[in-house]
């Protein structure tokens, strides 16, 4: 549950509730004039909305920096005031604001609310400071954990300090290195770390990592961890010794890690702040063998395997500490993850990247120091900093006027009604996608098509050209990506069934576009999207 920006075609799909949503607070003298004035919210770029089920939170807020203003709050009839107001600070905590600040008179009752939350009138407003009370939980994950460094990257800029830090696997040995609050040498760790300098063992060399290569690797990596019961991982231990510092993870925040007890198969969570330093790497070894490609761990005479066994996001040993806000970095490591209840006054962000991050078993620095940007990146727009949704603009691109323009193009050309679009764009894309935004999503679905790395700030210009370039001359994946991506990646650009085929079907067909629009008509606009952006004339 977050805040999002809202579009007009998003009120249209649902104008009758919309026109049944009433004042939260008495920002404006009556329901009515408060849905007109957020209506030219709407317009200004300033409307926001939290939907759940079937509530739905109004919001008209202006960005001040660490600021949020807000002007205007309209709920759906079945919500209730105070569920409205937590969301609306929950909201604001997820992208780590410090002030909210509401612009209404208030009568003596609800001036005594407001004082009550935290509220002070100051030069006719009211204002909270936000108090922070933060827990990171980082998930398992292998090789693909340098995106939690890119996450942490981000969280360091804007000065977020923890209270309680919990992980599992990879995101345990992370855990250690923000534990100690040395970013420089997790960084160092990640840039040169390969696959031999974390397991004991030796690939034979090549002059290029391709495809085939990697496949000999694998295959090298189930052969000997079949025949030696789990790869040692001495050297990471070696790796820990270099780069941790035992007083430094004793002074920091709570940190535990989970490990699983074999051959009881139980969950063991260790405080890691209050081992005795010569256990420390010990135990996050054991969070992290993940037999039986890794050797199991052995601690006085018992035997550990990897904490993702029996909890791979270790949410709820985080939660067991008073916090108001919850990061959850999840890697999409192989493991169980519990469910968990997470209290209403809690705030949430998860961090899940929609981009494959690679094998889970093979280090590669290269791949490491991508998916470091690429958490980065993704955490930077999750703060509102940037925009997008597999790819990243500034919040300044104006992707509204070249949808404007592209439906220009389009209006002596092909009859479209927008009212049945919406649903059409919501099934073809599986996600919302407001009318005003369609040019973006018809980008980055060319962009994903055509192989275009996300790890870079685009502007719409660069993107289009970025685009138009790599469909003329194809980029295949290197051996940066894994064996399955790059199968993956034969599969679709070879699937004739594919959306993608029947786009260029469209766009190579001669005459009227009216036929197949009526067929297929998210694709034909998308083709059509690209004789625009190529500038191409509709015969």
């Amino acid at each position: 549950m977050e805040l999002k920006k809202i579009y007009l075609s998003d009120l249209s799909a649902a104008w009758d509730k919309f026109q049944q949503s009433h004042l939260l607070f008495p920002f404006y003298r009556s329901h009515g004039q408060a849905r007109s004035e957020f209506l030219a919210a709407v317009k200004r770029g300033n409307g926001y909305w939290i939907q759940r089920k079937s509530h739905w939170l109004l919001v008209d807020k202006i960005d001040e920096g660490d600021t949020w203003r807000i002007n205007n709050l309209l709920i759906s009839t079945d919500l209730g005031w105070r569920t409205a107001f937590l969301w609306l600070e929950n909201a604001a905590r997820q992208k780590f604001k410090r002030v909210l600040v509401l612009n209404l008179e208030a009568n003596l009752i609800l001036q005594q609310w407001l004082t009550a939350q935290g509220y002070r009138l100051v030069e006719n407003v009211w204002r909270k400071e936000l108090v922070y009370h933060t827990g990171l939980v980082l998930g398992g994950g292998g090789a693909r954990g340098a995106y939690q460094i890119g996450v942490w990257k981000a969280l360091l800029e804007k000065d977020i300090q923890f209270e309680v830090i919990t992980g599992t696997s990879v995101g345990g040995l992370n855990g250690a290195l923000i534990a100690q609050g040395d970013y420089n040498q997790a960084l160092a760790l990640w840039e040169e770390i390969e696959t031999d300098k974390v397991l004991d063992i030796t690939f034979k060399e090549v002059e290029e990592l391709d495809f085939s290569a990697q496949v000999d690797q694998l295959r090298t990596f189930i052969r000997t961890s079949l025949q030696q019961r789990g790869v040692s991982s001495e050297p990471l231990r070696r790796l820990l010794e270099e780069r941790l510092e035992a007083q430094k993870i004793h002074a920091g925040c709570p940190f535990y890690v989970v490990t699983t007890k074999v051959p009881v198969f139980q969950e063991i969570v260790v405080p890691i702040h209050k081992c005795p330093e010569e256990e420390i790497i010990d135990w996050l070894l054991a969070s992290s063998a993940f037999f039986p490609m890794m050797a199991m761990a052995k601690i006085k005479g018992e035997l550990y395997v990897d904490g993702g066994y029996r909890n791979n996001l270790p949410v709820d040993i985080a939660l067991q500490t008073p916090i108001t806000e919850l990061i959850v970095v999840d890697v999409h490591g192989p493991g169980f993850d519990k469910k968990y209840r997470l209290p209403d006054e809690t705030a949430e962000l998860v961090l899940a990247s929609p981009w494959s991050l690679g094998d889970l078993l093979l280090f590669q620095s290269d791949r490491s120091s991508e998916n470091i940007d690429l958490g980065y990146l993704e955490t930077k727009r999750a703060f509102g900093e940037l925009q997008g949704d597999r790819y990243f603009f500034s919040r300044h691109a104006d992707f509204e006027a070249i949808t404007k323009a592209f439906f220009r193009y389009l209006q002596n050309k092909l009859a479209v009604d927008m009212r049945a679009l919406y649903p059409e764009l919501q099934k073809f894309f599986r996600q919302s996608v407001p009318i005003e935004m369609l040019s973006l999503a018809f980008l980055e679905f060319f962009a994903y098509w055509v192989n275009v790395s996300p790890v870079k700030v685009f502007t719409p210009e660069e993107f289009i050209e970025t685009i138009l370039k790599q469909f003329e001359m194809p980029v295949k994946l290197n051996a940066v990506f894994s064996v399955q991506e790059q199968i993956e990646d034969f599969i679709e650009n070879h699937n004739v069934f594919s959306d993608y085929y029947r786009v260029l079907q469209i766009y190579q067909l001669k005459g009227s576009p009216e036929t197949a629009y009526r067929r297929w008509p998210i694709p034909t606009l998308l083709a059509l999207f690209f004789r625009y952006i190529r500038n191409e004339e509709i015969t």
